[in-house]
């Protein structure tokens, strides 16, 4: 089935919002179909993570809407911000933290099974967490944070996934182990990459937009070399 015959997800249309008196998104429309892989690219302070927490029903646009296509009893969101907004002094342990995503749409008190642990187990050592399982989320490094942060996300099988500068405070082998986990979710998994550079042979997106106040489609075909999105060098 191509993307333009899978079912819409959500839609923003007309969508506007503004911080104090600075213009921050104009006139945005978006369609998003189950199955797609976004690339949301653009500048730091274009209104990438803007619009993101606008469709997730974070903010409230200024003007226009924002329309889900799906029951709220279909939903599994999973969203990892840029900047995780807890307090990372609560004595929780990586592990414990990590198999709270499996608790979603269960009655109060339930009880974790043997295949949630087994499943937290495996992403765990798919992400190079294994040897931090036990260590409180204060004892962790940035890139450990951020990685056991997607491990949450991943565990709870979501229909939505959402990810805001997922590889940064990463080195190159947690990043290839993302972009692996990330590859191998289920067709039917729509997923929303939020960047401000995609370089090759990261996330595969079937579709890309540029948010820089306003939005743009993008061209898939070579979109890394893109010079209004591409923060890296080329030979």
């Amino acid at each position: 089935m191509s993307l333009a015959g899978r079912p819409l997800l959500l839609e923003a249309r007309g969508v506007a919002f503004r911080f104090g008196g600075d213009v921050v998104l104009e006139g945005v429309d978006l369609a998003l179909r189950e199955g797609e892989r976004l690339a949301v690219l653009g500048p730091n302070g274009g209104g990438k993570t803007t619009l993101v927490r606008l469709l997730l029903g974070l903010l409230s646009p200024a003007r226009g809407e924002i329309v889900w296509h799906r029951p709220r009893a279909w939903r599994r969101l999973a969203y990892v911000p840029q900047f995780p907004a807890f307090e990372r002094g609560f004595p929780l342990r990586v592990d414990e933290m990590v198999l709270q995503g499996r608790l979603r749409d269960r009655p109060p008190l339930a009880r974790y099974t043997a295949a949630d642990r087994q499943q937290v187990e495996t992403l765990l050592a798919a992400l190079d967490l294994a040897d931090v399982r036990q260590a409180y989320l204060s004892e962790l490094s940035g890139g450990q944070l951020k990685r056991a942060l997607v491990a949450r996300a991943l565990v709870a099988e979501p229909n939505l996934l959402v990810l805001d500068e997922p590889a940064a405070s990463l080195d190159e082998s947690s990043r290839r182990a993302l972009w692996r986990l990330t590859a191998a979710l289920p067709e039917a998994t729509t997923v929303l990459v939020v960047t401000h550079d995609l370089a090759p042979q990261t996330f595969a997106p079937s579709r890309a937009v540029l948010v820089d106040t306003h939005l743009e489609e993008l061209p898939v075909g070579d979109l890394h070399a893109h010079p209004a999105v591409c923060g890296h060098g080329h030979g």
